[in-house]
């Protein structure tokens, strides 16, 4: 009985920590829409996730390039040559080693490449 009691508060406890500060971003274009996700795991990592929708009148495209970039000092994460699977593309990928954590009032700007065309965006929290 105390080793499932012991079991049942260390999951509980553990799961508070999972989530860490999470901010969310997001914004829309002419042909694009973007969400993006930051979860703070410590002072100097987080595990960022997002995902870009084509919304435009045309046929989808069948790959895009993407930049995403947050801070002065231009860091955040590049997609090359990504397949759109259902007009979207879902990326995930965890930034950490001293790097500068996104926070809420960021602004992040997205550029998309796609068939000779550029879109740039600024991401922001929502609300």
């Amino acid at each position: 009985m105390r080793q499932i009691l012991l079991l049942v508060t260390l999951v509980f406890l553990l799961s508070g920590c999972v989530d860490g500060n999470k901010n969310s971003f997001s914004g829309s274009g002419d042909n694009w829409d973007v969400s993006y996700e930051a979860v703070v795991t410590n002072e100097v990592e987080q595990q960022t996730a997002g995902k870009i929708k084509y919304i435009g009148d045309n046929k989808t495209p069948e790959t895009l390039d993407y930049t995403i970039k947050y801070n002065n000092l231009g860091q955040g994460s590049i997609g090359e040559e990504r397949p759109l699977k259902f007009g979207a593309v879902k990326f995930k990928d965890v930034t950490c080693g001293n790097c500068e954590i996104i926070q809420k009032d960021d602004k992040i700007e997205v550029e998309i490449m796609w068939e000779g065309q550029t879109e740039k965006l600024i991401l922001i929290t929502d609300k």
